[in-house]
């Protein structure tokens, strides 16, 4: 019985921490794109003055967005997200290890079902510590980085314990 639910927490927990380092990068891209975005257009404006003479629609498209980003930036906070998930991240890799390690003790009888199960809890305690969150930041489901972790936990499953991971 508890291995079970070491395996399934061991599986469960790799896979978290697949997908909030997806999401980490996903949110360091949007954010330096933001930036990239409103550096350019706050140099094109006064540089590419003679082109703007020419598109002052494209122009005024642009200033109008940057404004508006300019306003909205600091309300997506993706600095604040970016550290905060970057402290849930390493907090989930020191339960995942723990529960390789406990994982390896059981299957080579280093120890036994009741020393497992107390282990176990103790470990799934941290687990549901580390995956709070601030009221600030909003976690939501991408399935396109759902898939991506899916693959990538199912590659680690196989190559360290000869099993196949399919969600």
């Amino acid at each position: 019985m508890i291995r079970q639910q070491i395996w399934t927490n061991l599986v469960n927990v790799k896979f978290k921490t697949i997908y909030l380092g997806h999401l980490i990068s996903r949110n360091q891209k949007i954010s330096l794109w933001i930036n990239i975005f409103l550096a350019v257009v706050s140099l094109s404006s006064f540089s590419a003055w003679t082109i703007w003479k020419i598109l002052p629609g494209l122009f005024t498209t642009l200033i109008a967005v940057s404004n508006i980003l300019m306003v909205v930036k600091p309300l997506l906070s993706f600095d604040r997200r970016i550290k905060e998930l970057n402290e849930k991240l390493a907090r989930l890799e020191d339960v995942q290890f723990e529960y390789e390690k406990l994982w390896y003790h059981f299957e080579t009888k280093a120890i036994n079902e009741k020393d497992a199960g107390k282990m176990f809890f103790e470990i799934y305690e941290k687990q549901k510590n580390s995956l709070r969150t601030s009221s600030e930041i909003i976690l939501s489901s991408n399935k396109k980085i759902t898939g991506k972790s899916n693959i990538e936990t199912d590659n680690y499953i196989r190559n360290h314990y000869g099993y196949n991971f399919k969600k």
